[in-house]
This record gives C-alpha cells, sequence and structure tokens, in this order.
C-alpha cells in the first residue's frame, strides 16, 4: 500500500513536471514567432521540438517596406558567423534577438504607411490632422534613417568578423552585436521625441 502511495506520488512528480517543461518550451516557441500550433504542441511533445530552439525564428508574415534589405543583411551575416575561419563564434541567440527586434520595426513601418495611406484615402485633412500626419511621417523618417543604421552596421559587424579571423578575439563581436540592439530599442524613444516636438 505503502509502495503504491509512493509510486503515485512519484509518478505526478514526473507528469507535473514534464508539463511544466511543456509549458517552459511553449513560451519560448511562442516568443521565437512559431505557430500558436506549433508553441502548444510543446505541452504533449517537448522533446520532439527542442530543435526548433536552436534554428533561427520563422520570418515573420509581416511584411514592411525594408524587409529585403533586412532578409539580406541578416543571411549575409549568419553566412559570415557560419564560415568556418569565424572560428568560435556562436552568437545565435543574441543575433536572433536582433533579427527579432528588426522584423518588429519594420513591421511598425508598414503600420504607419497603411494608416498614412487610409487617412490621406478620405480626402482633404483638417489643419489637426494634418499636423498629425505630418508628425507620423517625421517619426517614420526617424526610424527609418536608424533602421538602416543597424542595417549598416550590420555590414560593419561582417567586417568586424573578417578582422576577428586575422587578429584573434581582439574584436568584440558580441558587444557590437549588443549595440546594434540598444541602437534599436533606442528608436521608440526617438520617435516619441519627434511626436513631441
Amino acid at each position: 500500500m505503502m509502495l503504491l502511495a509512493r509510486i503515485e506520488v512519484i509518478s505526478l512528480s514526473l507528469g507535473a513536471g514534464y508539463l511544466a517543461i511543456g509549458f517552459v518550451i511553449a513560451w519560448l516557441l511562442s516568443r521565437r514567432r512559431h505557430s500558436p500550433t506549433v508553441a502548444l504542441g510543446a505541452l504533449a511533445c517537448w522533446p520532439l521540438l527542442l530543435p526548433l530552439l536552436r534554428q533561427p525564428p520563422p520570418r515573420s508574415a509581416g511584411r514592411g517596406p525594408l524587409v529585403a534589405r533586412i532578409e539580406a543583411a541578416v543571411d549575409s551575416l549568419r553566412d559570415a558567423m557560419a564560415d568556418p575561419a569565424a572560428v568560435e563564434l556562436d552568437l545565435p541567440a543574441d543575433l536572433d534577438r536582433l533579427v527579432a527586434e528588426l522584423e518588429r520595426a519594420d513591421e511598425r513601418l508598414a503600420m504607419v504607411d497603411r494608416l498614412v495611406r487610409q487617412i490621406g484615402a478620405h480626402g482633404p485633412a483638417t489643419p489637426a490632422v494634418a499636423e498629425g500626419l505630418a508628425q507620423l511621417q517625421r517619426a517614420r523618417e526617424t526610424t527609418t534613417a536608424e533602421i538602416e543604421a543597424v542595417l549598416d552596421g550590420m555590414v560593419q559587424l561582417r567586417l568586424q568578423i573578417g578582422l576577428r579571423s586575422l587578429a584573434g578575439n581582439s574584436v568584440p563581436i558580441r558587444e557590437r552585436l549588443r549595440d546594434l540592439r540598444a541602437r534599436l530599442a533606442a528608436i521608440d524613444e526617438l520617435a516619441a521625441m519627434e511626436l513631441h516636438a
């Protein structure tokens, strides 16, 4: 009787642990922009979905105005990082976060473009609406310039990877990637300053 009670407690503990790990994997998959079906599948069969955490997140369905340039910059940077001469360069999580932030910023640009088109389609705007549109377009231009600066930084990062392959560990690749992410994070502040100007 006592043995059955212990087996039951152990079984419940193992089941709860399996389910808890499934919740964590499902949450991680959803944050990496996998479909809800895939993320929910982790609750039942998370060991089979673990390899998805090591792959780059799927491309976003939203297509912003800079999507082609973002994809080209990311693909080129991934190629440079995967080159055998780029020894001991393992930054997939940092790069994945940068790519996800770039895609989100690009999606916001697409949303702003849709808003401007929709509001402009209603004919002549009142002075207040026209001023709001002008502010929104200035904020959009600031955001676009910052995204393009980050993309230029990714090209510079590829050059630094080349330098690192020649000079060893003297080039701070990871720090440069974090700087690019910080610059992207500042976009919201710049846009807010533009809207309040």
